[in-house]
């Protein structure tokens, strides 16, 4: 039977994570670069589960496989919420991780560390035709540190502060950031449904 999953991403980092995670339950991942031509979804979702929604539903209707979406990002509260679901796009489609940190950075000039608190959300849905098998979060509470600092990891990693560890995301070993971060809450979540849900069964598309 089919154990093969579709990652609806072109985002690297975010692939290699899941695929790693995916790899303990013995699932093959593909990326969207093994479908040609692929139109692009529409994010237009006002949150992370709609935006997670759509990409499912549309990657799934081009794909022969269980499709698995990611919508996810950084919500900083002296920032309203921003970057939140605009983080993958904040500034622009073509601005680096770099200059998307130091965006958040510079609107939080001034901002005392107490008043910096800010979470990454993650939310993952599955779906296969169309049709959405499952939905889960994640979700990693921190503050936004006063300056970039760490090498690994992507996106906000190097700004997201974990006050009890006095790490940023981006100084913790892939490991470590898969225990403790948003999108290893949510693929953990995700095996929880596929150990009650057998891959195989939700495969079944309906008749």
């Amino acid at each position: 039977m089919p154990r093969t999953i579709l990652i609806a991403s072109f985002n690297r980092g975010k692939v290699r994570e899941i695929r790693e995670s995916l790899s303990s339950a013995l699932i093959e991942c593909f990326a969207l670069d093994a479908i040609p031509q692929v139109a692009s979804c529409v994010e237009s979702g006002s949150t992370f589960e709609e935006n997670a929604r759509l990409k499912a539903i549309h990657y799934s209707q081009v794909s022969p496989w269980l499709t698995l979406a990611d919508d996810s990002g950084l919500v900083v509260d002296a920032l309203d919420g921003a970057p939140g679901v605009h983080s993958a796009r904040f500034l622009s489609d073509s601005a680096s991780d770099e200059e998307r940190c130091r965006e958040v950075l510079r609107r939080l000039t001034g901002v005392p560390a107490f008043l910096r608190s800010a979470r990454f959300i993650c939310i993952m849905a599955l779906a296969l035709k169309g049709e959405i098998k499952a939905i889960v979060e994640g979700k990693v509470e921190g503050t936004i540190a006063s300056a970039p600092l760490g090498r690994n990891g992507f996106g906000y990693d190097p700004i997201f502060l974990i006050p009890k560890l006095d790490k940023t995301m981006a100084e913790l070993t892939s490991t470590e950031k898969l225990a403790i971060g948003h999108r290893g809450q949510a693929l953990r979540k995700l095996k929880e449904v596929l150990a009650r849900e057998p891959l195989e069964a939700l495969w079944q598309a309906p008749a």
